[in-house]
């Protein structure tokens, strides 16, 4: 047992003297996230109130916070301060001014006092506008309390959809985003309806589609592209996810694969074989009809598997159309048992000369890589960006024989550092701004946070740090997908917590214009 004039020790447990609460400090902090349509809880502000002395209790009285600054404040609904672990909601005011006062009359604890101030938009709020708000200052017990100085300013946040949102059509979860633009302009979202839970296959899962004809701006009602049921009543209670959308530029037919799970046929129960009953199958559909509807679901297993491997598919997210008009989706397949694989993934590609009547699968880039995103960086020439299971950066591979053989780009394993995760890659040929690379990842090591863009126009040789975006520095889910909504804006799809989130970030916030 250790004393102190703080309190008694004993056993790590710290027994606070009595004594008058005083505060001892008020510290603020504002998170770079985005401001949600659809989401009734988006964090802009945390705040913590700290105090000793446990005798004549203080109380909360009122929190003032600001709006300056935002481009459109009177798209914001409703202003929330949230207390404690559980998030309590412990005052609300609306947001018509540009100052505003928040009243809970709620008792502090000895110790560290924890608050969120939250935003709610209205349904039309414009998704281009910006949104900043700031802890001004508290009173605590008649006493006018401001924040730290070291709590620095508030940054501008964006406004952005929450596109799918947990419990929407009746869904527990959605997951595994996948972005195009269609050669009408209209914005097609791909990705997981996770019916029961946010798990994997094998589970009730169907592939949903999302479409905007205004850059995102607006979106149509959730479709169901890929159902298993449809192939029959045997299959209505299969699993069909992890998709990829591409389209053909030379058509303008959009294209999406999937994984079918028959049973529990997915990354962990599929093996060798050909069948259903035994692995995993690789799913196409297609639409003429910019994504408003679908074909009936094809399946290419036979054309590209190799029997001996336990699995593959494509990679999520999406998909391109070379120079030349070949069709390419981004691939992961698991080796064969035993020897120098021992059933371990490896990336891949596979591609069609023929308008995706035939398709061939490439050779593995490397052993221990599975999700990834391909672009050609040069005619004939494609990059694949692979997940690596190794972690701490992305494997980027060359090939020029479309994935018969491989070979280290330059930024290999040392530039797009990674925590293991799903990431996005595009290629954009702008009219006035010349070719340039998009990436987005969790620009992290340690976890799935901090989703940046990055931004190159060098082939993807260099991203330079001034071309960072940081987008969303919240942990979630990780996976994103690129695509150009409009002409001045990029389109990202990205992962939060078992939902699905969307926001549209200009490029002259990018290149500094």
């Amino acid at each position: 047992t250790c004393t102190s004039e703080a309190g008694v020790l004993i056993d790590d447990l710290l027994i606070h003297r009595d004594g008058p609460m005083a505060v001892t400090g008020l510290a603020a902090r504002h998170p770079v996230i985005p401001v949600l349509r659809r989401k009734p809880v988006n964090p802009v502000v945390e705040f913590n109130i700290a105090t000793e002395g446990m005798e004549n209790p203080l109380r909360l009285e009122a929190v003032e916070i600001s709006l300056e600054g935002s481009t459109h404040a009177a798209d914001i609904e409703r202003v929330e301060l949230l207390a404690g672990a559980d998030h309590k909601v412990a005052a609300t005011a609306g947001a018509d001014r540009t100052r505003v006062v928040l009243l809970p009359d709620l008792a502090l604890a000895p110790g560290d006092n924890r608050f969120l101030v939250s935003l709610a938009l209205r349904d039309q709020a414009q998704m281009d506008g910006r949104i900043r708000a700031a802890l001004v200052r508290a009173k605590v017990g008649g006493r006018v309390l401001t924040p730290a100085a070291e709590s620095g300013s508030a940054p501008l946040l964006r406004v952005g959809e929450g596109l799918r949102l947990q419990g929407d059509d009746g869904s527990h979860s959605y997951r595994i985003p996948g972005l195009v633009r269609s050669k009408a302009g209209s914005l097609l979202a791909v990705y997981d309806i996770r019916y029961d839970h946010c798990g994997d296959l094998p589970a009730r899962i169907d592939v949903g589609l999302s479409r905007s004809t205004d850059g995102g701006q607006t979106w149509e009602p959730m479709r169901i592209a890929m159902h298993c049921g449809t192939m029959g009543e045997r299959y209505a209670k299969d699993g069909v996810g992890d998709p990829a959308i591409l389209v053909d530029e030379k058509t303008g037919r959009i294209w999406i694969a999937a994984l079918w799970s028959h049973g529990n046929r997915a990354w962990n129960g599929s093996g060798p074989g050909m069948k259903p009953s035994e692995t995993g199958q690789f799913l196409l559909t297609y639409s003429d009809d910019d994504g408003k509807s679908w074909s009936p679901l094809r399946n290419i297993t036979p054309q590209i598997k190799d029997p001996a491997w336990r699995l593959v598919f494509n990679g999520p997210g999406a998909g391109i159309t070379m120079k030349d008009g070949t069709l390419v989706f981004p691939a992961q397949f698991r080796a064969a048992d035993g020897r120098e694989t021992k059933g371990k993934p490896f990336s891949t590609i596979i591609s069609s000369k023929d308008r995706g009547e035939s398709w061939s699968i490439g050779t593995g880039c490397r052993i221990d890589t599975t999700e990834a995103q391909v672009v050609e960086t040069e005619p004939g020439t494609l990059m694949l960006n692979c997940r690596d299971n190794r972690g701490g950066s992305r494997t980027v591979m060359v090939t020029r024989d479309l994935g018969q053989t491989w070979s280290p780009h330059s930024t290999d394993r040392s530039s797009l550092p990674e925590p293991v995760c799903m990431a996005s890659l595009l290629r954009w040929d702008h009219p006035q701004r010349g070719t340039f690379f998009v990436f987005s990842n969790p620009a992290a090591t340690n976890g799935r946070h901090h989703m940046t863009l990055k931004f190159s126009k060098d082939l993807a040789a260099t991203w330079p740090e001034n071309w960072h975006v940081l987008y969303d520095e919240r942990t979630g889910a990780g996976y994103s997908c690129l695509a150009p909504a409009g002409d001045e804006h990029v389109g990202v799809l990205y992962e939060g917590p078992c939902e699905l989130y969307f926001l549209r970030v200009p490029l002259s916030e990018a290149f500094g214009d």
